[in-house]
Formats: structure tokens, C-alpha cells, sequence
């Protein structure tokens, strides 16, 4: 994430202030968990709990700094760095003193506590103070600042077994972990947000700032002659704006002022306007926005408040001011891009949020019930049934391993850590060794899947690419068929492509889950497989991903109780 966060910050944030600063704040965060997680027991304790947690509240420091630098204010970095001084120091001595190990937990959620309420109460003045929109950061930081306050109490004035205090290895340790960095995710998210918002309110700053003096002294003002087709007045601010003299620009016609576009938008305009004025002479100003030629052959957005009017020789004149708004609409394009961005941005979080918290603790939690069932009773158990149990065991915990794959291939595709290197590929021997990856699913349900690729079918694609592509499809075309169904899955060129079909006859697929296929923004829905496999729908949102990277397009047809078909495009390859 710190990565990410630098990167960014020289490319898609690099006009949004502190990104950088706060990509170093986490990985000083991230050097903590390292040295009191990944070196726990290669270290002495002393020195893993002592510098870990110490790392961890410096980076809450860092991160209460970059807020209150965000803000224009100056950052008291002496009593942060006395605080972590003062923490480090009983972190040592209580390592080697006997008082009970739950008052160190009281010490360490203490300390951030008060950081963190000390850095949401700045947000909210100065949301206040600026006016600025977005909360999100505001009750985040108050609200992990009241739990921290509030589990310090908890540790301070209650008994607290010993195995709550420190934690050991296994999944409760892993899903701790998952926890605190779904907080760092939130927290980032939130920062990103609050600084979109900074920005967005500069921009409105300036904009009404340059609009200001844009009215009183770089206004261009102009008159267009309609009889003799020619400007008979352009002011001295023509120069400044598109670089052409007065003389210059007196010399273009209409025509050669705008872009062709803007000309012609223009001109469909005018005319019945122009009618309309011949009829009843009446001055009715118009504004249009137009993109106008400059010397340099670049183009500039313009706004022109125009009316018509009559001259002493009864000539109808088209009066008309221009105004430099090409900053404004930048921006607009600019704030646009950034709310695509983010809210892309928030339906990736809740789609990586719904399959950790359900489709994947679920299993997981499963899972770890049901291998305790099974060491109670161990040695009552029949062989047959034991193996029956396993079989179980194995399936669900193929199931979980897909899902992790497809997530980790999903969080490294929205990352562009996923090289695209497309080549000729065989589509029958890649499609064979997916097949070879099914055996036990196959076996157990009783499913044949049938190859009718033909031996010279080639696509140039990214073979890992196209390989994650066939095994989640066909996966789904297992997890839905009937027990001694079957699955075929074909190919067959066409004018420079060639379509790849995976098809089941198994349950089928409505229509209202059907709509929400390859939508990472819409509520998705799955359903469970012939049995009861679970699924999510993460996996055709990366198949879509890939096949439109391959250049290609996917398709679906299904009806219920009929099975479905997938198929999908990709170039011809030799």
C-alpha cells in the first residue's frame, strides 16, 4: 500500500498535497508489524514488542503531522517524539519487570488513543473552519481513538485472561492482522478523500478568483459584422489569451476563430436567433462555451455572452465577450476523472470487504468447526467415514483456495502488477491441462467434460491470462452441473477471432443474477452449486477483465434448470 501510495502520488495524485509524506507514514507503520509480527521469536521480545509497537505509534504521530500540515498548520513534532521516547522506554522496562502483561496493553492503546483524538478534533474544526464536505476521516479517527480509549479502561480495570493478551500463531493471530489492515486500508481511504476535497475547494478558490479578474480586465470584447463578415472591433485582451494581435485577429473570419465543431455548433445557433431578431428586435443575451484557435495552433475553452444589435447603418452586429474558462473546464474534467476514480476506488473496498467478511470467513470459520468435530471423535470414526469426512474437508478447502487465488490475481490486476504478454497459444492443450486440474471435482460429482477444440485453433493472448480465464469458468460449469452431468467447452474461428464456449446443462442462471454479472459497482448475488459449493461472482468480473485486456468480449446465455453457456472472443492467433 505504501508503494501504491508513492507511486501515485507522482502520477494520479501528484496535484493532491501529503500523499507522498503519508505513503511514508505506512510504511513506517508497516516496519512495526515487521519487526513485532514477521521477527516475533527470531528476536529477542524485548526488542520485537519494544520497537514494533514503538514503529507503530511513530507512524500514528507521522500521520496526525501530515493532517495537520494538510491543513496549513504547524506541527509540534517534539512532543510526538517524546511520547514515543516515553512509550519505548516503558515498553523495556516492563519486558523485564513483574507487573501483569494487561497493563502493558492498557500503555499501548493509551497512547494512539489519544493521537487519534487529538487528530479527529483538527479534522473537525477545520471542516468547520474551511467548510469542506467529506467526514469520513473525522469519525474514523474519533471513533478508533473512543475503542482504543475505551479497551485502555477494559485492560486497566478488569481481570484479562492471559491468552487475550498476547497473541499466538494460527488463524485467530491471521484474521487479527486482516483486521488491523482493513483499518490502514480505511484509513488511507479516508485521508485520499479528505484530500480530494482540499483540492476540489482550491480549485473553487482560484476559479472565483480568476473569474474576478477575468471581468474586469481580460474580458476579450468583441464585435462580429453579419453584412460585411468581418470583426469590426476585437479589444486589446485578444493578445493574452490566444496570442494573435488585434490586427491579426480582425483579419480571421468567424470561421477561423473557433475549431470546426465549435463553428458549427456555433453557427446552428445563430441563425434562428438571428431571425428572431430581424422579426422583433429584441436583445436577448446567449452564452455558449467554444473551444477558440490560438497562434500556436493549441485551442482554449472560451465562455461568449453574446446579443445582437443594429449599428448606425442598420447592419445587424453580433456584440461579444469572451472569457478564458479553459482552467475551469480542466477542472471539471480534472474533478470528474478523481470521482471516477473514487468511486471505482469504493466499489472495489465493498466487493473486497463482502468476500472477506462472508465469502471467505465463512468457509474458513467451517472449516475450522468441522476439523475440530473431527479430532473429538477421531478414533470412533470408521475408515470409510473418515474418508468421507476428508473428502469434504478437501473440497471446501479447494473452494477457499480458489477464492484466494482470484482475489490475490484481482488485487494484483487493480494494482497493474499483472504483466500482459500476449503470444500464440494453443487453446486445446491449454484447455486440456485445466481440465487436469478438476479431477477430484469431476470424480466426486461424476461430471465429463468434453475437449472438442481442433488441434490447429490458436489465439494470441496472454496464456496466464487465458489460463485464469478457462479455469474459472469451467469451475463454475462443474460447481453448477447436475451429479453425472457434463461439460463441453469448444472453439471455433471466425473473421480474425476466435470464440471460446464453456458450456454446462446444469442449473441455469436467472435473469436477475444474470444482470449483475461483470459489474464490480452492482449488488452481486450468487448462488450455491448442485452441492452446495459456494461462489462469488468475483471470478467472471476478472474473466471480463482479461478477455476485454486479450482484446475480446464476453457473453452469457443461460436458462433456468437448461444449464448456461459462456463464450467469449479472442484474436486469431498462427
Amino acid at each position: 500500500m505504501s508503494a501504491g501510495l508513492w507511486f501515485a502520488s507522482g502520477y494520479y495524485f501528484k496535484k493532491l498535497r501529503m500523499v507522498k509524506a503519508w505513503s511514508l507514514a505506512t510504511l513506517l507503520q508497516g516496519l512495526g508489524w515487521i519487526v513485532m509480527g514477521a521477527l516475533r521469536g527470531q528476536i529477542p521480545d524485548w526488542m520485537s514488542i519494544s520497537f514494533g509497537n514503538t514503529f507503530i505509534f511513530l507512524s500514528i504521530v507521522f500521520y496526525h503531522a501530515i493532517i495537520v500540515n494538510l491543513f496549513g498548520k504547524k506541527t509540534n513534532w517534539k512532543i510526538g517524539v517524546i511520547s514515543a521516547s516515553v512509550l519505548f522506554g516503558i515498553l523495556v522496562l516492563y519486558q523485564f519487570s513483574t507487573f501483569p502483561q494487561q497493563y502493558r496493553i492498557s500503555i499501548l492503546s493509551l497512547f494512539p488513543s489519544v493521537y487519534f483524538l487529538l487528530t479527529a478534533k483538527t479534522i473537525y474544526i477545520e471542516n468547520k473552519k474551511q467548510r469542506l464536505t467529506g467526514n469520513f476521516l473525522f469519525y474514523f479517527f474519533l471513533l478508533s481513538g473512543l475503542f482504543l480509549l475505551g479497551r485502555c479502561l477494559v485492560y486497566t480495570f478488569t481481570e484479562v485472561s492471559v491468552t487475550q493478551i498476547a497473541f499466538g500463531k494460527g488463524p485467530i493471530q491471521d484474521v487479527t492482522y486482516l483486521f488491523f489492515y482493513i483499518i490502514s486500508v480505511l484509513m488511507t481511504f479516508g485521508f485520499l478523500l479528505i484530500c480530494i476535497d482540499i483540492f476540489i475547494k482550491g480549485q473553487i478558490q482560484d476559479e472565483e478568483k480568476y473569474k474576478s479578474l477575468a471581468e474586469n480586465s481580460t474580458d476579450i470584447i468583441w464585435v462580429w459584422n453579419f453584412d460585411l463578415e468581418k470583426f469590426t472591433y476585437i479589444g486589446p485582451s485578444i493578445t493574452k489569451v490566444t496570442g494573435y494581435t488585434v490586427s491579426e485577429a480582425s483579419d480571421h473570419h468567424l470561421s477561423n476563430t473557433y475549431t470546426q465543431d465549435s463553428y458549427l455548433q456555433l453557427k446552428e445557433l445563430l441563425l434562428p436567433r438571428m431571425e428572431d431578431f430581424r422579426n422583433s428586435s429584441m436583445k436577448i443575451p446567449y452564452a455558449y462555451e467554444l473551444e477558440q484557435v490560438r497562434k500556436d495552433g493549441s485551442t482554449i475553452w472560451i465562455e461568449t455572452n453574446t446579443v445582437f444589435q443594429k449599428n448606425q447603418n442598420s447592419e445587424i452586429e453580433l456584440l461579444g465577450v469572451s472569457r478564458d474558462i479553459d482552467g475551469r473546464k480542466k477542472s471539471e474534467a480534472e474533478m470528474k476523472r478523481y470521482f471516477k476514480e473514487l468511486e471505482l476506488l469504493n466499489h472495489t473496498k465493498d466487493k473486497f470487504f463482502s468476500i472477506i467478511s462472508h465469502d471467505l470467513k465463512g468457509p474458513i470459520g467451517g472449516m475450522n468447526t468441522f476439523i475440530g468435530m473431527l479430532l473429538e471423535d477421531m478414533e470412533t470414526r470408521s475408515p470409510k467415514r473418515m474418508q468421507n469426512d476428508l473428502n469434504i474437508l478437501y473440497q471446501s478447502s479447494g473452494e477457499v483456495y480458489a477464492l484466494l487465488e482470484n482475489l490475490l490475481t484481482w488485487a494484483r490486476s487493480q494494482t497493474n502488477e499483472i504483466s500482459f504478454l500476449p503470444e500464440n497459444v494453443s487453446v486445446k492443450t491449454l484447455v486440456d491441462t485445466v481440465i487436469s486440474y478438476f479431477t477430484f471435482m469431476t470424480e466426486n460429482k461424476g461430471i465429463r467434460i468434453q475437449n472438442l477444440v481442433e488441434n490447429d485453433v490458436f489465439v494470441f493472448a496472454d496464456e496466464n491470462m487465458l489460463e485464469t480465464i478457462l479455469r474459472n469458468l469451467v469451475s463454475n460449469a462443474i460447481k453448477y452441473s447436475h451429479v453425472g452431468g457434463q461439460v463441453i467447452i469448444s472453439a471455433v474461428p471466425t473473421d480474425g477471432n476466435v470464440t471460446i464456449q464453456v458450456e454446462d446443462f446444469g442449473t441455469g442462471i436467472s435473469n436477475e443474477i444474470r444482470s449483475t454479472f461483470f459489474q464490480i459497482e452492482a449488488k452481486q448475488k450468487s448462488m450455491p452449486g448442485t452441492l452446495g459449493e459456494r461462489g462469488t461472482t468475483l471470478g467472471l468480473i476478472l474473466c471480463k477483465e482479461f478477455i476485454e485486456k486479450n482484446h475480446g468480449k464476453i457473453f452469457v446465455e443461460s436458462e433456468v434448470g437448461k444449464g448456461s453457456k459462456f463464450y467469449f472472443t479472442l484474436p486469431k492467433g498462427k
